[in-house]
């Protein structure tokens, strides 16, 4: 009490009245209560950091690499030697899921379905339910540790398999597009592919060093189907906008409200699965950026114009040669590409 008594006698200047002693008191204990519960927060703060860092490296170790041998066959890639029907001469395609999900998502499943009705591949999915269960903002600010923990399994499967990186082509949707990106940074940018199915756009800026980028693999396409889950950023060396990709997709425009846009967010692995299996059905056609936000219907080749179009096949047999920005429409209901009825009635015109 006598050393408060006499630090409040040091600094309280000279006071006219009970009023204003009283007044310099209360700000004086005001300040003091704001310091220390600054100096609680920002205690608190580390211990959380602390608790955090030891629980991410937990939950890490909890990702892990599955090989399908069909819809209902998964082993854990780290767990066994031998795998069934594996065959180090197929191209290996490597599917990650998006947010609040697990290697079994609903967006996901068709793709890796595509893939194993035709039997041309080697199939691995990755799992990271563990994180991805967490609050969206912890999952993103995971992204890089998430592709470099992927990254570190897959090399080590590579390796063990004798599989090139010429064989890889990672296939993400949404947040799982740009953990595939932190995947291709792993392996230095070697990888053969990436294709990045509507990107995550939330918390993601267009500068963002750990989101997808073209620097990511050899080749890196992506297909925007939506703007309030997905990110319109042209990102890759060929970006697709399939009805625009800024509005509900054709079809969606109930479901968006019920779903909160989820509907047009799982458009994009619906397209890219109907296109592995159909190929050539999705027809783009080069159109600048702004062009495709703001007049999409002055991207679509006018009558007799379409030898001067440049056109592009979304989806898994892209011309990888190609780059630029590219827009095309879908029907409402799967089947959902439109494209070489389009061509054909271009043809006509």
């Amino acid at each position: 009490m006598e050393i408060l008594l006499s630090l409040l006698s040091s600094t309280i200047p000279e006071m006219h009245d009970a009023h204003e002693l009283f007044s310099f008191i209360c700000k004086f204990f005001t300040k003091s209560i704001m310091l220390a519960v600054c100096l609680v927060f920002v205690y608190l703060s580390l211990e959380l950091v602390r608790f955090t860092t030891a629980n991410v490296e937990h939950e890490l170790a909890n990702v892990k690499l599955f090989y399908y041998a069909s819809s209902i066959d998964d082993v854990d890639v780290s767990e066994v030697e031998q795998l069934p029907h594996f065959n180090p001469q197929k191209p290996l395609k490597v599917i990650i899921h998006g947010w609040n999900a697990n290697r079994r998502q609903l967006a996901m499943t068709p793709v890796q379905n595509a893939y194993l009705t035709q039997n041309k591949h080697n199939i691995l999915a990755a799992d990271w339910g563990s994180i991805s269960s967490k609050p969206y903002s912890t999952a993103r600010e995971l992204t890089r540790a998430l592709g470099y923990r992927i990254g570190s399994i897959l090399s080590a499967f590579m390796i063990r398999m004798n599989i090139t990186t010429d064989q890889v082509h990672v296939v993400g949707h949404s947040l799982g597009a740009h953990i595939a990106g932190n995947v291709g940074k792993y392996f230095r940018g070697t990888l053969s592919r990436i294709t990045a199915l509507d990107p995550a756009g939330p918390l993601f800026l267009p500068l963002s060093t750990d989101a997808i980028d073209k620097s990511d693999a050899r080749f890196v396409d992506a297909i925007h189907s939506d703007i309030v889950l997905g990110e319109a950023v042209h990102r890759a060396h060929i970006d697709f906008y399939p009805n625009r990709g800024s509005t509900s997709q054709p079809g969606c425009e109930v479901l968006d409200v019920v779903t909160l846009h989820a509907c047009s967010h799982y458009r994009a692995p619906a397209f890219f699965a109907e296109s592995i299996l159909v190929p050539g059905n999705f027809v783009a056609y080069e159109c600048r950026f702004e062009k495709i936000l703001r007049s999409p219907s002055e991207c679509m080749p006018a009558a007799g114009k379409l030898k001067d179009s440049k056109i592009a096949s979304m989806g898994e047999f892209v011309d990888q040669r190609l780059r630029g920005t590219y827009y095309l429409q879908t029907s409402r209901l799967p089947p959902y590409g439109i494209g070489n009825r389009t061509f054909y009635e271009s043809m006509e015109m």
